[in-house]
């Protein structure tokens, strides 16, 4: 087994089925490897509001604000707007392409996912193979597509939900760090304000030994500045397609991995 401390991106990932990354993050999440985070990014995962800051938030798990709670209420909102859109189309408008496109649509996927390709390379065929067994052998009328677009709301806020819940145990809090690390955090001004706290977090383990591995989905930032980040912290930044100790599952998926970690 192995230790790796993750960034938001991640957490974010393994709790929505419609995720950019939802599958990426499923293979980390289904190994034995121990993982950690840090106060930064639950505040960012389910605490943040346009009133608080990380300073001053009470951060916990419970909490359905900040990335989470902007994807559940878009995907809350999406199920009414879905069922009134759904009713006004023959059944013969219907197939299971215009079935995605319009949760696509409803979800507001595209003005968060770029480039565009990406949403039909990782996040339709989640969605695909969701509604087509939901529908299986029904003719596809305008109720049963109603029904399967409701199943598929609810189960994404019922799955992330309990995926909440289990993050807090499965995911362990990084120890408190000693010191400012006031110097670290101006050299690493090319990211942000709240990505210098998690890689300083991060870091701080790394000094006492525990790990030296960030997983990230950021690859604009973190993961394209990876070689600058590990020659200030002494941290290697992975990438979530990456390969990671004990995923066997990225050894038949046919996965491309920009690296790989086994150790």
């Amino acid at each position: 087994m192995a230790r790796y401390f993750l960034d938001t991106g991640p957490i974010v990932g393994i709790t929505f089925l419609h995720d950019l990354w939802r599958t990426e993050s499923e293979r980390l999440f289904d190994t034995d490897n121990t993982l950690y985070t840090c106060q930064t990014a639950v505040y960012e995962y389910c605490n943040r509001t346009d009133s608080n800051s990380v300073e001053t938030a009470d951060i916990d798990w419970e909490t359905e604000e900040g990335r989470f709670g902007d994807k559940f209420s878009t995907v809350r909102a999406a199920q009414g707007n879905l069922d009134i859109k759904l009713r006004s189309y023959d059944d013969d408008e219907l197939d299971l392409d215009t079935l995605v496109d319009l949760f696509i649509s409803e979800a507001r996927i595209k003005e968060n996912v770029f480039p565009q390709s990406l949403i039909e390379e990782y996040i339709r065929p989640n969605l695909e193979d969701f509604l087509s067994e939901e529908i299986g052998d029904q003719d596809l009328t305008s109720k049963v597509a109603r029904q399967a677009m409701d199943a598929l709301c609810d189960t994404i806020q019922t799955q992330a939900r309990n995926k909440k819940k289990r993050l807090k145990r499965r995911v362990k809090m990084a120890p408190e760090q000693d010191g400012d690390w006031k110097m670290e955090k101006r050299q690493l001004d090319f990211v942000g304000y709240r990505d210098r706290l998690i890689l300083c977090d991060a870091a701080y383990m790394k000094d006492r030994g525990l790990l030296d591995k960030v997983v990230t989905v950021d690859s604009n930032h973190m993961y394209d500045n990876r070689k600058k980040i590990e020659a200030i912290l002494g941290i290697r930044i992975l990438l979530v397609k990456d390969q990671f100790a004990d995923d066997t599952s990225y050894l038949t998926s046919g996965a491309e991995s920009k690296g790989q970690d086994t150790d």
